[in-house]
């Protein structure tokens, strides 16, 4: 079993499931603590009140922010987007989001709007927001309730090869859309792939799991 989120939520689910298993008499291998903030303090606090439950720890993998990403592709084909320009740069990452809905002199201010990696969602009749995105170097820009904007603002954008993501959706809901995705990789994400293959060898015993 697999078991992730804050060390208080680990703590309460497996003690959750040791309950269980013994209520069912189902043989238990053991547990894979995921996406640990602080490897020390859950050694210190944590582990020992499981071992107590004789509950055998497989691994303890430290949480990586990289795996919370995902790329602009991935975002793209979540929303069913049009894409109407920046088509052959989708393999961006996504950092940060930020609804570009205040002022344009508003949201300068603002260090998100300033970051890089980041996707702005503004309606496609934004045309002062969507500029500062194109400049402020973002990952993506969202255009959102089917509008587009100026086609000297698109082919800007094609000239930066900034990707313009059409959707139907207004920007709250796009934004809720995009906050609730699930950054699973895909075929595609080698840097990902390989980054949970080296977290798995050198944070789980594999030769507990793998079959003999």
């Amino acid at each position: 079993v697999v078991a992730g989120g804050s060390e208080d939520t680990i703590f309460d689910d497996i003690t959750f499931l040791k309950k269980r298993v013994v209520l069912e008499n189902i043989p238990l291998a053991g547990v894979i603590i995921n996406k640990v903030d602080n490897i020390g303090e859950f050694n210190d606090v944590y582990l020992p009140r499981i071992n107590k439950m004789d509950v055998n720890v497989l691994g303890i993998i430290p949480y990586q922010r990289e795996l919370s990403y995902f790329s602009v592709r991935y975002a793209a084909d979540k929303l069913f987007a049009k894409i109407i320009a920046g088509e052959d740069n989708l393999e961006g990452m996504i950092e940060n989001i930020f609804i570009g809905s205040a002022s344009v002199t508003a949201a300068c201010k603002e260090p998100e709007f300033q970051a890089k990696n980041k996707i702005v969602i503004t309606s496609g009749d934004r045309s002062d927001m969507i500029v500062a995105a194109l400049e402020s170097c973002s990952a993506a820009i969202v255009l959102t309730n089917n509008i587009l904007p100026h086609a000297n603002i698109i082919a800007r954008a094609e000239q930066m090869n900034i990707p313009l993501l059409l959707v139907p959706f207004d920007v709250f809901s796009t934004a809720k859309k995009i906050d609730d995705m699930e950054a699973l990789p895909t075929k595609d994400d080698s840097g990902k792939i390989a980054l949970v293959e080296r977290l798995i060898k050198e944070h789980v015993d594999i030769d507990k799991i793998v079959l003999k």
